[in-house]
């Protein structure tokens, strides 16, 4: 990771209020990465004292589920399933770097730990020792990566989600008269795990258009990953895409093994159906209404990628999928009130809470049109830096030092997912924000002629990642922070 880019995480992020440590249900959890999607494990599923603590691809197994059980005082110990030993930081240590391994539960400080709200659903890990927090060694993305301990920075490396562990995954045999074998879950966000890839179901590059394909990924726990279960109350369930919106759905309700499985507008047609059967282990294997064909990751691929089907059910790992319980589907909030007449006109970079990246122009072009994205923070790229300038009525313009040009909605749409793009400054209401506190020192950026806030679209956390209009909800994709210039242009 460039120094330029872990700077401008350290600038929003010391800017913030400090974390307070959250309550949570003791429970059994899978520990997730936020920077690699991998999950917290044991090297080689062992048993000893001073097993290495590491992350792995997620194929759920025992050594991969963790027991968080409360101390009584606001910290935790964090037991393994599989060999029911503790998280420790080796010798006691109070370094920067020292190893996370397994030992014995012994009641010492190095081996409690508090768990503390980290935003969007993540939490960073404590050692009541040191307060120092568990994180993924050198931002490493490789299955293997050690785990050690640090001085907490908020970085994505240091943040993890903990998705539980039930039984049954939420999955029970349906007492109604339904088909034979069918299975219902609660209504709500799920992932789908594939058994044997131990990779998710998600939307083909993030896609909000339809007849995108649907294929398997790692677990990266994003919008494209997450899926909405609702139960039509005649034994099948329409599975929404939470990115998009759109429905799992089989290609033109073809019939035939090997069909595509794309998502599609639900309209109420059998192949947007699907009914769920209990398998073993909490595993489910999900059947189009149409066809009573399963979802099938075709080939046995294992891949980043790999291609979801429809075929004849065979009882195949490949045809078998895990519903993990995800994050609440976000909420329309209220956003905060307006800085018209307290934020000073001037020279800033804007950075976005999520991803930590900063506001840019595609290349630094000085060619009206072109996209504004996301890259990392350089204070010496003048396309970075915005002048963003009062304009009455509680509305600012904001042009590009580098090229002049203005930030603007493309072809002045309302709708979301909307471009956001430079262009000679007209006056339009498309090229006016007013700009709204909200928590910690952060912004949102509203578009003046549709009212929705400019985002980090996806989720995306890669550099030249898309900024697009969207209906306000309070993520942090659509949080920024203001970081006045003071250097030259």
């Amino acid at each position: 990771m460039s120094s330029s880019r872990t700077a401008l995480r350290v600038l929003l992020l010391l800017a913030a209020c400090a974390v307070q440590s959250m309550a949570m249900q003791d429970g059994t959890y899978y520990i997730f990465n936020k920077f690699s999607g991998k999950v917290m494990d044991v090297t080689g599923a062992s048993k000893d004292n001073t097993a290495n603590i590491q992350v792995s691809d997620p194929v759920e197994t025992r050594s991969q589920q963790w027991q968080f059980m409360s101390l009584g005082d606001g910290y935790y110990k964090i037991i393994n399933v599989n060999s029911g030993k503790a998280i420790d930081v080796a010798g006691v240590s109070t370094d920067n770097g020292a190893n996370v391994q397994q030992w014995e539960y012994g009641g010492g400080e190095n081996q409690e730990f508090a768990v503390r709200a980290g935003g969007d659903g993540y939490v960073s890990i404590h050692s009541k020792h040191t307060d120092k927090v568990l994180e993924i060694y050198g931002w490493q993305a490789n299955s293997g990566a050690s785990v050690k301990q640090w001085d907490f920075i908020a970085g994505s490396n240091q943040l993890w989600m903990l998705i539980p562990v039930p039984s049954t995954t939420g999955v029970s045999t349906n007492p109604s008269p339904m088909t034979a074998g069918s299975a219902v879950v609660a209504d709500g966000i799920y992932l789908i795990g594939n058994k044997w890839s131990g990779k998710y179901l998600e939307v083909q590059d993030g896609s909000t258009e339809r007849d995108a394909t649907i294929e398997v990924g790692t677990g990266t726990f994003l919008a494209d990953q997450q899926w909405k279960f609702t139960n039509l109350q005649n034994g099948y369930y329409k599975i929404e895409n939470v990115n998009s919106g759109m429905a799992l759905d089989v290609q033109e309700a073809d019939q035939d093994d090997g069909a595509k499985i794309l998502q599609w507008p639900y309209s109420g047609a059998v192949n947007s159906e699907w009914v769920l059967r209990q398998a073993a282990d909490g595993y489910v294997t999900i059947h189009a209404r149409h066809s009573d064909k399963v979802v099938d990751l075709h080939e046995w691929d294992l891949a980043d990628g790999a291609d979801v089907k429809q075929w004849t059910y065979s009882g195949g790992a490949n045809q078998l999928w895990m519903l993990i319980p995800g994050p609440p589907a976000p909420v329309p909030v209220a956003a905060g009130p307006s800085l018209g007449g307290t934020l000073a006109s001037g020279l800033y970079n804007i950075g976005n809470k999520y991803s930590g990246l900063a506001l840019d122009v595609d290349g630094a072009s000085m060619d009206k049109q072109k996209d504004v994205e996301l890259n990392a923070l350089d204070f010496g790229r003048k396309s970075q830096v915005w002048y963003i300038e009062a304009i009455g009525d509680g509305y600012f313009k904001i042009l590009n030092v580098n090229s002049g040009l203005g930030l603007d909605i493309s072809g002045a749409s309302k709708e979301d997912g909307a471009n956001l793009q430079q262009y000679p400054y007209k006056q339009g209401e498309n090229q006016q924000f007013e700009i709204r506190q909200a928590a910690d020192g952060y912004v949102s950026i509203h578009s003046r002629h549709a009212d929705k806030a400019i985002e980090l679209y996806n989720w995306d956390t890669s550099e030249g990642a898309t900024v697009k209009q969207y209906e306000f909800t309070g993520g942090a994709n659509q949080m920024w922070k203001l970081l006045p210039y003071y250097g030259t242009v």
